[in-house]
């Protein structure tokens, strides 16, 4: 595997297409990942990207989020891109589906099914949606119908959660769910970072309603968060405090679970980015600068203790994570461009919620979806 990328902050989307396409052609490309900020979001972007490149038939893929990751740090504006060639060794294939209110679930099965069509399976796909869609209703269907590992997230915008757009080869689209689904020899590894200070003792979820928890230990929900931290949920609490979920039968496969500041449904309850489920063991975690660091460092020194190189690193961040970090945030891409100083071709987005497996002695869990979550896919030479 051979892997480029570039990134811009030229203002014109043509323009700015058209550099980062040039920027890639040094590897004629099977595959481009494009990310931006919402203001690249127009078809322009996407024929100066395929002008640059000189060349119609690659797979073109991305979409909008909260800024970008480049190999050269974190930008509120602009747009990057991480291109791929395998030489042949993967066959790619791109499914989408349309209309996410209507029937997601069982489109998304259905996509699932075309993508083993002929008993072939994928062996790794990256996965964006808009970010306007029951995402509970996802995570259910990837668990129960893929057997694969799927990263990925949702798209996002400047932080206004207003709109978001998917890159979708020469097309700019929203509603929409977008898979690129890899076969064949795809050397890849799924690095997941999120871990949070916990503050207190775990409960059992009693009640709970899609993304609603009502009752947790026999009292409400927001009791529970009031008795664990010794205090009541405050807006000020937004991104600091969220909930560790565990499944009764996955000890394995914690999600991080943001709470959302808004008026509850009944007393007490309260509602988080992302399904839960009655029976799940939840715990209150205190979200730490100092940790999410360290994490990110530690990770970073273990890949490069194992003395082998990425190609190239797709990263997907979850927006509450930059606007805790703040001006901390370059620490998302510092650690593996200082592991690796020799450069290392990277591009990515901040998201609204973060899709991806936990890897474990044994492979990897379920697809899950996450709050809070750094993820980085290492694409291997």
């Amino acid at each position: 595997m051979r892997a480029v990328s570039a990134s811009t902050v030229i203002n014109d989307p043509y323009r700015a297409g058209v550099a980062l396409g040039e920027s890639l052609t040094e590897i004629d490309p099977e595959v481009v990942f494009l990310f931006s900020s919402i203001h690249y979001a127009v078809p322009d972007v996407l024929e100066g990207l395929h002008d640059g490149l000189d060349r119609d038939n690659v797979i073109v893929v991305g979409n909008t989020g909260d800024g970008c990751f480049g190999a050269g740090g974190v930008s509120d504006f602009g747009a990057a891109a991480l291109g791929l060639n395998s030489h042949g060794k993967v066959q790619w294939r791109l499914e989408r589906i349309d209309g996410l209110q209507d029937g997601v679930d069982g489109k998304l099965e259905r996509l699932m099914e075309r993508l083993a069509e002929k008993d072939k399976e994928p062996c790794w796909a990256y996965l964006v949606s808009d970010f306007r869609v029951d995402v509970s209703r996802i995570e259910t269907t990837l668990r129960d119908r893929s057997r694969f590992p799927i990263v990925g997230g949702l798209a996002m915008d400047d932080r206004r959660g207003a709109n978001c757009f998917v890159y979708v080869n020469r097309e700019v689209i929203n509603d929409a769910l977008v898979v690129l689904a890899a076969y064949g020899d795809l050397g890849f590894s799924i690095m997941l970072g999120n871990s949070q200070r916990p503050v207190g003792r775990p409960g059992t979820i009693e009640a709970a309603t899609i993304n609603q928890i009502h009752r947790i230990d026999g009292i409400s929900a927001s009791d529970f968060v009031e008795r664990e931290t010794g205090k009541p949920v405050l807006q000020t609490d937004r991104g600091i405090l969220s909930v560790r979920v565990v499944g009764p039968e996955s000890p394995g496969e914690e999600r991080l679970r943001s709470i959302m500041f808004k008026e509850a449904v009944n007393s007490g309850s309260l509602s988080f980015f992302g399904g839960v489920n009655a029976g799940d063991s939840v715990q209150v975690c205190q979200a730490s600068q100092e940790i999410m660091i360290a994490e990110l460092q530690a990770l970073a020194e273990a890949l490069r203790s194992s003395n082998r190189v990425p190609a190239g690193v797709l990263v997907i961040s979850c927006t509450g994570r930059k606007s805790f970090l703040g001006a901390l945030i370059d620490n998302e891409v510092a650690a593996l461009r200082t592991a690796f100083p020799l450069g290392l071709p990277l591009a990515g987005f901040a998201s609204r919620g973060e899709i991806a497996p936990r890897q474990t002695a044994s492979g990897y869990t379920h697809n899950l979806f996450h709050n809070m979550t750094h993820v980085a896919v290492m694409f291997w030479q």
